[in-house]
């Protein structure tokens, strides 16, 4: 696996996803629009407590990473999440491209010099939530606007009625978030399987 050039990570992390590795934004970091009347090009920071996962989980994924008309690349990621801390670590060829901690009310986010100062650890951590955490959590923390659609093996996320985000499941093992707005996509593979909980401990 070749080191990605500075362009390409930066393009990935803006693209973020992942999104746990997971992580993926396709345009704008911005989680609500800015202005009255501006539409958000990402998704929203959905801020939920690591517990609403329902258990205590840790995964090592691969993720793979295809912008549009390039060939994917491929990072490294750490998820681990118990009843008071969400921890995520990117890698490319094990050198640390960020952490961040989430407690359910502060963000402290430990990011190098690859980090791009314009994309917000709450959108990385937010596409994580979307992709892993219950349905019904996330609808519950969804701001005016917006709405999740579940069917299947898709979860699909618009504002205004407009698709901002599709994670759907390939396998047991593996999901892909789509950025429909930038074209871009991201394949989390989970070895241990997709559905984090699945063989992980519950949180009673």
């Amino acid at each position: 696996m070749k080191p990605l050039k500075p362009d390409l990570l930066r393009g990935w992390l803006l693209a973020s996803a992942a999104c746990v590795a997971m992580l993926a934004g396709c345009a704008s970091p911005s989680a609500t629009p800015e202005e009255p009347g501006a539409q958000p090009t990402a998704s929203p920071w959905l801020a939920l407590a690591p517990s609403a996962l329902g258990c205590a989980a840790a995964a090592q994924q691969r993720l793979t990473v295809q912008p549009p008309g390039q060939q994917g690349r491929e990072l490294d990621a750490l998820l681990e999440v118990d009843a008071s801390t969400m921890r995520l670590a990117i890698l490319n060829l094990g050198q640390m491209v960020g952490t961040l901690e989430w407690d359910g009310q502060q963000i402290n986010p430990q990011l190098s010099r690859w980090w791009p100062a314009v994309l917000k650890p709450e959108q990385v951590l937010g596409d994580v939530q979307l992709a892993f955490w219950p349905q019904q959590a996330i609808v519950r923390a969804l701001p005016a606007g917006w709405s999740l659609q579940v069917s299947g093996g898709e979860r699909v996320l618009r504002y205004d009625g407009v698709e901002r985000v599709k994670v759907r499941q390939l396998d047991v093992n593996a999901l892909e978030v789509v950025y429909p707005q930038g074209r871009w996509s991201l394949r989390i593979d989970s070895p241990g399987g997709a559905d984090l909980c699945s063989n992980a401990v519950k949180q009673g």
